[in-house]
């Protein structure tokens, strides 16, 4: 049973997330974004850093909000796809440089010529209720399909109950 439901919670997990195409030019705009509770102080001003809040518009014009929860999708020309969670984001005019979540003190650093398209995925929220529908009626189908298939077990031969003429207290 806790494999099922292991399985069950992967494919939620996993399976209910879209990726937003954004233009390459919407990159840009992560310059400078940072998780603001590990960069406590601004560098040269001793200020508490203030928290960052970016919006990047997809290719059809709909607003994300991006976080440290976003992952963003580059993928270059020759193929190779990085698909990230970002602690720290910087973009000059050659280049992305990005510290991901997973990775302490690894730098993702990408020529910015080289980025053939870019993405964010997100949590999206109908495909999800229709995975977790169809794994339910699937275990479900399931469980009715063998139960019709093995049917009623036999009943025990008139002597052989094993209570006796007592009944069981069960």
């Amino acid at each position: 049973m806790r494999v099922r439901a292991s399985f069950a919670l992967l494919l939620a997990a996993t399976g209910c997330t879209t990726t937003y195409t954004i233009p390459k030019t919407e990159i840009s705009r992560l310059d400078g974004w940072f998780v603001p509770d590990l960069v406590l102080v601004r560098p040269g001003d001793g200020h508490v850093a203030d928290p960052m809040s970016v919006r990047v518009r997809d290719t059809e014009g709909r607003e994300h909000l991006f976080t440290e929860d976003t992952p963003l999708v580059l993928v270059q020309s020759n193929g190779a796809v990085i698909a990230e969670k970002y602690l720290e984001v910087d973009v000059d005019r050659q280049h992305f440089r990005g510290v991901p979540q997973d990775a302490f003190r690894r730098t993702v650093e990408v020529p910015l010529r080289e980025v053939q398209s870019a993405g964010i995925r997100e949590l999206h929220l109908g495909k999800t209720l229709l995975l977790c529908t169809g794994v339910a009626l699937g275990v479900v189908g399931t469980l009715v399909g063998v139960r019709l298939a093995i049917g009623e077990p036999p009943p025990p031969p008139p002597g052989m109950d094993p209570c006796g003429e007592v009944g069981c207290p069960f």
